[in-house]
C-alpha cells in the first residue's frame, strides 16, 4: 500500500470513528425524544454561543457546521444522513462552539433537547 493509500484509509477510518452513523435501532430508540424539523438552507439551527442546544439528527438533506475567523467564514464538516451534531456543551449547558445551518434546499432533522438525553440517560 502506498503512503497516499495509507494516508486516505487512515482518513476513512477517523471519520467513521469520530463521525458515527446513526443505525435503524438507534434511531429508533431517539425518535420519541424529539421532533421532526424541515430545515431551509441557510437557515440556522445552533448559533456558536448558544446554550441548551439540542442534539440535531440528519434524517434526509445535509447540514453545515461552520465557524467565522476574522471575518472569514470556514466549513467544519457537512453532516448528512444518518450523521448526528451536538456536543458536550448540549449536555453540560456551556455554550456551542459552531454554528450548524442547513446545507440542502430542503433538510429533515430529529431536533432532541439536552433534557431528554439526560432524562433518557438516568441523569449525570
Amino acid at each position: 500500500m502506498s503512503p497516499e493509500e495509507r494516508d486516505a484509509q487512515f482518513y476513512r477510518d477517523t471519520e467513521s470513528i469520530a463521525f458515527p452513523k446513526l443505525d435503524d435501532h438507534q434511531l429508533s430508540l431517539l425518535e420519541p425524544l424529539g421532533t421532526r424539523e424541515i430545515v431551509r438552507a441557510g437557515e440556522v439551527v445552533i448559533r456558536a454561543g448558544s446554550r441548551d442546544c439540542p442534539m440535531v439528527v440528519v434524517l434526509e438533506g445535509e447540514l453545515e457546521a461552520y465557524e467565522s475567523r476574522d471575518g472569514i467564514e470556514q466549513i467544519l464538516a457537512a453532516p448528512g444522513p444518518r450523521d448526528f451534531v451536538g456536543e458536550v456543551s448540549m449536555l453540560n449547558g456551556t455554550a456551542a462552539i459552531a454554528s450548524i445551518r442547513g446545507r440542502a434546499e430542503k433538510t429533515e432533522v430529529l431536533s432532541i433537547p439536552a433534557s431528554e438525553l439526560v432524562g433518557a440517560s438516568g441523569g449525570r
